[in-house]
């Protein structure tokens, strides 16, 4: 299993949620950024800043942690 993190980043002036090198996983990360926004006040956060780490084999979320 590899951890991905989950951060925010700051594009077209607005604060985003997304996951470092989502490219690799074959998995939907959908759910997992639409409760990130649930969860987190990405607006309250500085750009590159980790909220969280999804755990992940291939096409599979094994996990998903939250640190905010």
């Amino acid at each position: 299993m590899a951890e991905y993190p989950i951060v925010v980043r700051e594009l077209g002036g607005k604060m985003r949620l997304g996951v470092e090198e989502a490219e690799a996983l074959d998995a939907n990360l959908r759910d997992v950024v639409t409760e990130g926004y649930e969860r987190v006040d990405v607006d309250a956060c500085e750009d590159g800043e980790q909220v969280g780490v999804v755990v992940a084999d291939g096409d599979t979320v094994a996990a998903v942690r939250w640190t905010k």
